[in-house]
């Protein structure tokens, strides 16, 4: 997770509407087929620790900081984000979602 091309490709994901910030609605779109992340406790946890300038989106900073911050996280609701979000991350590349320019 610490490669800038493959968080910017992560983060893109989420940005469905390419606004340069993750809301709200993006992150609920994003993580649906994901079931036990699929509620507003986890949703709003997310947002909580992820967000620290608390404008109610997440912009790459936040997103980066939260993916490269390491297992070291003091709350467990930012480490059960940081897994979340590499999971699905690394789920898209399997699945062929997400490509690095490298890969093609």
């Amino acid at each position: 997770m610490g490669n800038d091309e493959h968080l910017r490709k992560a983060f893109d994901f989420f940005d469905q509407n390419q606004t340069g910030y993750i809301e709200i609605e993006e992150l609920r779109n994003a993580l649906s087929d994901e079931v036990e992340t699929n509620s507003e406790e986890v949703i709003s946890a997310i947002m909580h620790d992820v967000d620290t300038d608390k404008d109610g989106k997440i912009s790459y900073e936040e997103f980066a900081n939260m993916m490269k911050a390491g297992t070291d996280w003091r709350k467990a609701s930012r480490q059960y984000s940081r897994e979340r979000f590499n999971s699905l991350s690394l789920k898209l590349m399997k699945d062929g979602s997400l490509q690095l320019n490298n890969d093609r």
